[in-house]
């Protein structure tokens, strides 16, 4: 069993210094001129490590998405919250911060993948950001801070879903405006839509 846990943790570091790699070459240098040899040499590891754990660079951009999930779990570890609301907040504010760190070609990149993505789900409900806002939109919901009208699984859907849209209209104007000032501003503007008539503005 001890083995077993150590392969397996030996394999997910690999697949993490590989995806690491890939962001870090891509940012420099653009999602096409990155080639698989470039990132394994990057990462230190064989191709055939690589395909183990990816069956192309597509895929492995749509993984290293999930890297966003891990980068707002760490703003809210370290970031100081009173409420479910401020927790909304660092979660959103954190989500538009990652993207503008990763700017660029590879931010469209991504999102070019998951619309081509037709056999598959491309935005994955059941990842760890999804439900981090759901449980928190439910908490503000008990508090009486957001209102009832909507459950907390259509409010969180449609919150996510909005800012995404946010991103992806960013990248399609080149990238031109502060994505964090306007993802603070829509949130508060979100939040007049969905609180509860006493909950306090902000």
């Amino acid at each position: 069993m001890e083995y077993l846990e150590k392969k397996r943790a030996q394999g997910q570091a690999t697949e993490q210094k590989l995806i690491d790699a890939a962001l870090t070459l891509m940012r420099q240098r653009g999602y096409d001129a990155v080639s698989i040899r470039d990132i394994c040499r990057q990462a230190g590891a064989t191709t055939g490590a690589f395909y183990h754990h990816f069956r192309s660079k597509e895929e492995m951009l749509e993984r290293g998405g999930r890297q966003l999930d891990l980068y707002i779990q760490k703003q809210l570890e370290i970031k100081p919250f009173h409420s479910s609301l401020s927790a909304l907040r660092i979660i959103f504010t954190a989500y538009a911060e990652y993207m503008e760190q990763n700017q660029g070609e590879l931010t469209a990149r991504y999102y070019q993948n998951m619309l081509a993505v037709s056999a598959r789900r491309p935005f994955d409900e059941d990842r760890t950001v999804y439900q981090t806002v759901r449980r928190y939109m439910e908490q503000a919901r008990q508090k009486g801070i957001l209102a009832d009208t909507y459950s907390p699984e259509e409010a969180s859907s449609f919150c996510v879903r909005h800012f995404r849209g946010i991103v992806i209209d960013w990248a399609l104007h080149n990238y031109d405006f502060s994505l964090t000032e306007t993802m603070e501003r829509e949130f508060k503007m979100l939040y007049r839509f969905f609180k509860s008539r006493k909950a306090p503005m902000i």
